[in-house]
């Protein structure tokens, strides 16, 4: 019977290609869409982490809210009480980012580096593809440095040589022998070219020959942990908890009561998903919202069709088909439809896959996870199989009377009614989940135009960055850092087309958080237990301002005079100074760091104020900035370049001006500010692009079934037509008709849509920006381009309906 049925079907469809085409399309398109984003759910969300037992992997997190510090890092003795007192953790590992330049292949690489403990990968139940993990004795202080290589540096720079293992590099001026070679996993908290053991870091080594003396020796360390077999994840917080209260009152002068230390037990898996949820279940509510307008114009159509074959089908039930045979006709029809559709719309997911990728990427590190694999395969049969069962169950349910019966009485015009009644409510509903989609998007889309224009503090037109961190086992003191940087400074600043130039430890726009720390400011006094305010410390060279475009609004920019001989001095910017200092002038007042477990630094006088500058995202309001002159205080690993014209062009000279002056200084990410600027919004951007492209199918599907079933009434009242124009009918009245009949089921379908909107709207308040969720314009717009769309998709037919000659209109009956 079903091989019967199935027969029957496809012919019947070859019979009607436009009803099938218009149909298996539209289903492509809201199966797709369904298919590519549910990728996205299983890949991040669902499938289990890439690692043994992940399950029973924890991050440790330090807190300290009273002195708004979400993620204190470890310090050194901290990872050795923790690891060696608590009950709960088998493997306790710590992990740190530092760069560091790899010499001994070709030129200079500044490679992004994960310190790690020895066990680190153990934990994590990672073995490498080649080669070995650490051993304990890697670990050792003096141990024979060695190096595990990440999977997508070992394929970028190696061209994924498989006899890289034993192969020997220079770092920090010593030897380091390559381990081994890691599969492709997501890494966690950052992505590294390499890995080495903590014993091969010259700053963690340092950190624990002083731990003994300072607690807080070198505080820069995640942590992470496996539970003991049989542990839940509470006891181990109740553990942990119980250590960091005891901790606190055996050393207050480093946990200091009214920072309110604290310390949580987190499942490594939410952690590393927790960026991401929200945007993935709003684009999940988007696409099923897409699907369901798929549904209704497929079945709008079917409903049509039925209409057509209506003596066909009651022929049928004349002769002894009952409501189930009909209904299991239709399902296996509907069916063959929806899977066809969603084969195409599996080939429209793949097609996308590397765009959703780059979206998800933003927001977790298990974003090369995604992929269209067998759960994503069964998603896709089962939306396609469920989504025909119903379409073939709806046009047989809808009658309330049998076939036979219809025929009997001759017209079978209650039927007719009903079913005209059904898929007047389905364009009804195709029209309020378009408003909604679209309302979504044009919500979305204006907050990223709000974005877009928003004034970043400095000016990225024509502005190159690089990083330049130096060789630290080279460069050990400021003096010899200060040198490298003046004559850099000087040959580039002398290369044509370049304006100007400076140094800097940070580039605008190129993190999303920054290393904030406590000052004082001389003559403030703090209420017993107030901590010390909290400002972001920048370190910058002569004419920094004036490269990056940034104003001085008070007192003067840095000059030569402020070197390491002259007295310490300090610029603040617009927020510090109106926050602080209120009408007083800054000019002349002095602030400093404040003691952290050692002598606070010397008093630093303010000469000058500046602009504010959104240094973490154009979304984010700037914070309150010191800015102190490299000469005297540290480092810089960044420069600036203002060029006059292509800053492309100095790009691609820049690594030869470095090179003739130090041929081991590696130069990476170069980038113009401005291409820093388009990154910094690249996930908005893709989030309203995804969100307007999802609109548009809806608005595009609703219009096509808006214009069905106008096409399909006027083929129904033809001799009605008819007679009207006979009787005397001008062919506005008979076009202002049907248009009017049209627009009113758009007129239900937008108070329905619009209600359902404003009370939805504060679901987008996290997505928005400077945009409002019930933004009158938004709606208004919205509004207008529905009714717009739907008398344009109304009026094709209805054109038709006032060419009907009245003669062929009466015999046609």
């Amino acid at each position: 019977m079903i091989w019967h049925n199935v027969r029957y079907s496809l012919r019947a469809l070859a019979k009607t290609p436009g009803f099938t085409i218009a149909a298996v399309l539209t289903l492509a398109l809201g199966i797709g869409a369904n298919t590519a984003i549910w990728s996205l759910i299983d890949g991040v969300l669902l499938s289990p982490l890439p690692y043994e037992n992940g399950e029973r992997l924890v991050l440790l997190r330090q807190s300290a809210p009273k002195a708004e510090i979400d993620n204190l890092l470890f310090s050194v003795q901290e990872v050795y009480d923790y690891r060696d007192q608590n009950e709960s953790l088998k493997g306790l590992v710590e992990h740190h980012a530092m760069t560091f330049t790899l010499l001994g292949r070709n030129e200079p690489q500044r490679v992004s580096t994960g310190v790690v403990s020895a066990e680190f990968f153990d934990v994590l139940g990672v073995q490498p593809i080649h080669g070995r993990n650490f051993r304990p004795d890697d670990d050792d202080l003096g141990a024979e440095a060695v190096l595990i290589l990440s999977h997508e540096y070992w394929q970028t720079a190696f061209g994924g040589d498989p006899e890289i293992v034993g192969e020997v590099f220079e770092m920090n001026n010593r030897p380091h022998t390559v381990v081994g070679v890691l599969p492709a996993i997501p890494q966690f908290p950052v992505a590294h070219d390499v890995y080495m053991p903590t014993s091969a870091c010259p700053f963690r080594a340092a950190g624990e020959q002083n731990m003994a003396e300072n607690r807080s020796a070198f505080r820069g360390m995640t942590v992470f942990g496996r539970l003991q077999d049989g542990v839940p994840i509470d006891r181990a917080k109740a553990d942990m908890d119980h250590l960091a209260h005891r901790f606190a009152n055996d050393y207050p002068e480093t946990y200091r009561p009214e920072q309110g230390y604290q310390m949580d037990v987190l499942p490594l898996r939410g952690v590393l998903t927790e960026g991401s949820q929200q945007a993935l279940f709003l684009l999940m509510g988007t696409v099923l919202l897409v699907l369901l307008i798929a549904c209704a114009n497929v079945a709008n159509l079917m409903l049509a069709r039925l209409l057509k074959r209506e003596r066909e089908l009651a022929i049928r039930s004349a002769l002894g088909a009952g409501r189930r045979q009909l209904m299991a006709q239709s399902m296996v029809e509907a069916t063959l439809l929806t899977m066809t559709g969603g084969l195409l719309g599996l080939a429209f997911a793949y097609g996308g896959l590397d765009m959703l990728r780059t979206f998800v990427g933003r927001f977790t590190p298990r974003a090369a996870e995604v992929t269209i694999d067998g759960r994503v395969l069964v998603f896709t049969l089962a939306v396609a199989l469920l989504t025909g069962l119903a379409l073939g169950a709806l046009p047989i349910l809808s009658r309330r009377t049998d076939l036979a019966s219809s025929m009997r009485e001759g017209t079978g015009q209650s039927d007719g009614r009903e079913r005209h009644r059904l898929r007047d409510l389905l364009v009804v509903a195709q029209v309020a989940v378009s408003l909604v989609l679209l309302v979504a998007a044009g919500l979305t889309l204006r907050s990223f135009n709000q974005l877009q224009n928003v004034d970043p503090g400095f000016q990225p037109e024509r502005l190159l960055s690089a990083e330049l961190s130096l060789n630290w086992s080279k460069y050990t003191s400021r003096e010899t850092a200060q040198g490298f940087y003046d004559r850099l400074l000087g040959d580039v600043r002398s290369h044509p087309g370049v304006s100007d130039a400076a140094m800097t430890n940070r580039v605008p726009l190129a993190a999303r958080t920054g290393q904030p720390g406590r000052f004082e400011i001389e003559g403030m006094t703090l209420a017993d237990g107030a901590l010390a305010p909290q400002m972001d410390p920048r370190l910058v060279t002569v004419d920094y301002f004036r490269t990056a475009g940034i104003p001085v609004l008070q007192g003067e920019a840095f000059q030569l005079k402020h070197d390491s001989e002259g007295t310490p001095v300090a610029i603040i910017n617009r927020r510090l100074a109106q926050r602080y200092f209120g009408d007083r002038n800054p000019i002349g007042q002095r602030l400093r760091r404040a003691a952290n477990n050692g002598q606070p630094a010397p008093w630093a006088t303010i000469i000058g104020v500046v602009g504010d500058v959104r240094h973490y995202g154009l979304d984010q309001e700037a914070v309150e900035e010191v800015y102190f002159p490299v000469a005297q205080r540290g480092f810089a690993s960044r420069i600036l370049i203002r060029t006059s014209g292509d800053p492309e062009v100095m790009a691609n000279q820049l690594k030869e001006i470095v090179w003739r002056i130090d041929p081991g200084q590696p130069v990476s990410n170069v980038a113009t500010l401005e291409a820093t600027r388009q990154a910094s919004v690249a996930s908005p951007r893709l989030q309203a692009a995804l969100l307007g492209l999802f609109a548009a199918l809806a608005l595009i599907i609703t219009a096509a079934g808006l214009a069905g079933v106008v096409a399909f009434s006027v083929g129904r009242r033809r001799r009605e037509i008819g007679i009207r124009i006979a009787l005397g009918a001008r062919a506005e009245q008979v076009l202002g008709m049907v248009v009017g009949q049209g627009m009113r089921l758009v007129v239900y379908g937008l108070g329905l849509g619009l209600a359902v909107a404003l009370l939805g709207a504060n679901l987008l308040r996290d997505h928005l920006f400077e945009i409002p969720p019930r933004d009158p314009a938004t709606y208004s717009v919205v509004v207008l381009t529905l009714l717009f769309t739907a008398a344009l998709a109304a009026l094709l037919p209805a054109r038709q309906a006032t060419r009907v000659a009245p003669t062929v209109a009466l015999r046609s009956e």
